[in-house]
């Protein structure tokens, strides 16, 4: 604990001493990423909302996703800004355990909210008969209630030992102490079982693919586990399994990160790798809408009639102003317009 202690000291003088281009240049990056993350994932929820076609049982779980991926730059990014510009912790103890408890509950929200797809992908191709009975709309929405639910769960047995988040000068946001316990490991279990799970799944699935298309291929009857695999079905698969690896290789290096520390116990890093830690964990929620705008063909329309109507009304509301302008100078054309 003493290297550890040592380690956080080095790094809290590191981002007081920045240099102003640092300082800049981290801000920007970080401000970007989030930006784009809030506004991407709420052209997703705009986007379901207008069109009801949008409002599939798989699109439901891209729903949750994009939630947890605005609420993590909401609620845990805007003090992770002020102390990248003023380069410390300025605020209390309260709002330092309050941002530990959200980073901790969206991260695994997200996660298990992916692997509850990757579930239902398997019971979509692989165990198709059972599919249309486990996975109604109301079922479904159930299972994505109970996996938060169980996301909120994770960093109790952490507070109930008495433990406390810490800032970390680094990561710029404060985190679980790195030790090794009982309650620091319970997130490994979080991240580990849900992989693990989300896993096999997916070489399933595949596996099945493979043995549909080749079926198709040969021209043979196709068996009952294959008959309502459909073309959408499979895009719809990639395009969640592709969201997974995104989401995946943005947190892999985090935790990886984190399992170091924790077994060494103490600062295995420099802070350079620490900041770049910071925006893995927010660029996976950057990314995922314009997976889902480029994969997804239907949400991808939706995307353009949103943006063209916003053009549309900005055209409308200069014609408006045009108007009002040209008649206030044209007092003919007010008994014209009577006329």
């Amino acid at each position: 604990m003493a290297m550890m202690a040592k380690g956080i000291t080095t790094l809290a003088k590191e981002l007081q001493n920045r240099d102003r281009k640092v300082v800049i240049c981290e801000t920007f990056f970080y401000l970007l990423i989030i930006s784009v993350a809030i506004i991407g994932n709420s052209c997703v929820l705009l986007a379901v909302y207008r069109n009801s076609r949008l409002r599939t049982i798989p699109n439901y779980y891209i729903v949750s996703l994009a939630i947890s991926d605005i609420l993590l730059p909401l609620l845990c990014a805007p003090n992770s800004i002020v102390v990248a510009i003023v380069g410390y912790w300025p605020f209390n103890d309260n709002v330092c355990q309050t941002q530990g408890f959200f980073v901790i509950i969206l991260a695994c929200a997200s996660l298990l909210t992916l692997t509850l797809t990757a579930i239902n992908r398997f019971y979509r191709l692989v165990l198709t008969k059972r599919y249309r009975r486990i996975f109604t709309k109301r079922r479904t929405l159930i299972m994505i209630a109970f996996g938060v639910g169980l996301a909120c769960l994770e960093p109790l047995p952490y507070l109930i030992s008495g433990r406390r988040y810490v800032f970390h000068p680094g990561k710029l946001f404060c985190f679980q102490t790195a030790e090794i316990s009982f309650p620091n490991f319970i997130v490994y279990f979080y991240v580990g079982v849900p992989t693990f799970t989300l896993s096999i799944c997916y070489a399933l699935v595949f596996r099945q693919i493979r043995i549909h298309r080749r079926t198709v291929q040969n021209l043979r009857s196709c068996s009952t586990a294959v008959d309502n695999i459909t073309h959408a079905d499979v895009r719809v698969t990639k395009i969640l399994f592709i969201t997974v690896m995104g989401l995946l290789a943005c947190w892999m290096p985090i935790a990886v990160i984190d399992f170091i520390d924790t077994f060494r116990g103490e600062v295995s890093f420099p802070r350079q790798v620490y900041v770049f830690y910071l925006f893995l964990g927010n660029f996976s929620g950057a990314i995922n809408p314009f997976l889902y705008g480029f994969l997804n063909r239907n949400l991808r329309r939706e995307y353009r009639k949103i943006f063209s109507l916003r053009k549309r009304n900005s055209r409308l509301q200069h014609l408006q102003i045009d108007l009002t302008s040209f008649s206030t100078r044209n007092p003919c054309s007010t008994e014209l317009t009577a006329n």
